[in-house]
């Protein structure tokens, strides 16, 4: 035979063989899909209600799964998210801590939104006080010239101010904007800051354990029965110009004055940062604290805006790190307390594709809750030896959403993103369909 005919039966041959693999390795893809299809309609509750999916492998974007991925739902803390990507990108480590300038004999400071002074859950940072001790101006002035914010965010629950889940926004953040109530030992009830002791009284008309506080005044009254039993709780402060001063002053026992006359932060103002670490966002996405990822959003937009206020901030973002998908969502906040927050399941699956490209994999697992080891998933979705899904979840009445990365067994990474509105009930129902869908996903992919 020919030595070209050879040539010509031999390509043929590797030929037939390349297209019975390649059909071969679709039919088993085909048949995986089927699968996880199978098993996500097992369950009716991913139709009955409102329930958009998006999962994508990481390393080359396909498209695992998708139903309603470009519709928009009420995110919830999944907000989150989208706050966590902005601070990585605009603040690249470095959190401004405050703004100050010297003339002659006054010193005017300046707050940057940072929640970190003298809150309780996070590693304190005493750079500012100890800026304050080596001053030797004669009169200290605090201006909030830059803060332009209301005390809540648009859609906010108004008759939530007494929960401290819903702290007020402030341009200097102090105690977490919260007084803790304690009795450690059953006879003597703390009020940390003190200066609030003056403004707490026994009230013996409220029902046992009861804390309130008047909406626009910083009254509160407590139950009789907490001055003598164990016990640990907050409440936020109303927020008042001059109420920053007067705590700061209390605290560090250096007279620090409101400045009547608002002065604007100039160009020769001196910013003072710190390192930001980890701790920071892992508390704000493992325990979904509402304050840290409301300040965090306002010292971002600080940095790229010069003002203190949410709405500015979004704007900016959407306008430039958010370009992209900004016609997807709306973004109202940056904890996720709001009903007026719309994302899509494929609007957070790119901003959790951008944070993976941003933060090594390690870290960035490191930030988010871990399946049946911390934060809001301590109880769910834990693995046989090791956590599998690192995700934020998001709920209020009506919604359970779930977003992040899943790792499967071969060690490939995944982004998920399930989102479930407008159900009746608890979100228990949701966490449990869920389950069998994620430890597929972690045993076949």
């Amino acid at each position: 035979m020919p030595i070209q005919k050879i040539r010509i039966l031999n390509y043929l041959c590797c030929l037939f063989v390349f297209i019975t693999a390649c059909k071969s390795t679709q039919s088993i893809e085909r048949k995986s899909q089927d699968n996880l299809t199978e098993v996500i309609l097992n369950n009716p509750l991913f139709k009955e209600n409102f329930s958009g999916i998006h999962i994508e492998k990481v390393h080359d974007k396909q498209v695992v799964y998708q139903q309603f991925s470009d519709h928009r739902f009420i995110p919830a803390s999944n907000i989150k998210i989208l706050t966590l990507y902005a601070a990585i990108k605009t603040l690249n480590g470095k959190i401004p801590t405050f703004h100050y300038q010297s003339q002659r004999d006054t010193l005017w400071l300046w707050g940057t939104g940072d929640p970190i002074f003298l809150y309780d859950k996070v590693k304190q940072d005493f750079s500012f006080s100890t800026f304050l001790d080596a001053r030797k101006e004669e009169v200290i002035l605090f201006s909030q010239a830059n803060f332009k914010d209301d005390r809540f965010g648009s859609g906010w629950a108004w008759d939530d101010y007494l929960y401290s889940f819903q702290v007020e926004k402030t341009p200097f953040p102090i105690y977490g904007n919260r007084v803790t109530f304690q009795n450690t030992t059953g006879l003597r009830l703390k009020v940390l800051p003190t200066y609030f002791e003056q403004n707490s009284i026994l009230d013996p008309t409220l029902r046992y354990g009861k804390i309130i506080r008047a909406e626009l005044k910083n009254q509160f009254s407590f139950a009789t029965d907490l001055s003598n039993r164990k016990f640990k709780t907050t409440r936020p402060f109303k927020y008042e110009p001059n109420l920053i001063t007067q705590l700061l002053t209390d605290t560090l026992k250096k007279t620090i004055q409101l400045d009547i006359a608002q002065r604007p932060r100039s160009k020769n103002s001196i910013t003072v940062e710190r390192n930001l670490s980890d701790e920071l966002y892992q508390r704000m996405m493992q325990q979904s604290d509402n304050f840290i990822a409301e300040q965090l959003l306002l010292t971002v937009g600080e940095k790229i805006t010069d003002t203190l206020n949410t709405q500015q901030a979004i704007k900016k973002l959407q306008r430039t790190l958010f370009q992209e998908i900004r016609e997807d969502i709306r973004w109202v906040d940056g904890s996720g307390l709001s009903r007026y927050n719309l994302l899509t399941p494929n609007s957070i699956a790119w901003t959790l594709r951008k944070l993976s490209q941003e933060v090594p994999r390690s870290e960035l697992l490191n930030l988010f809750p871990a399946g049946g080891q911390s934060g809001s998933l301590k109880n769910w979705y834990g693995g046989k030896s090791n956590p599998y899904v690192f995700a934020k979840t998001g709920s209020m009445s009506g919604v359970y959403c779930l977003s992040g990365y899943l790792e499967t067994k071969k060690g490939e990474l995944l982004i998920i993103s399930f989102m479930h509105n407008n159900f009746r009930g608890s979100s228990k129902k949701y966490k449990e369909a869920m389950a069998p869908v994620l430890e597929w996903l972690h045993e076949n992919l």
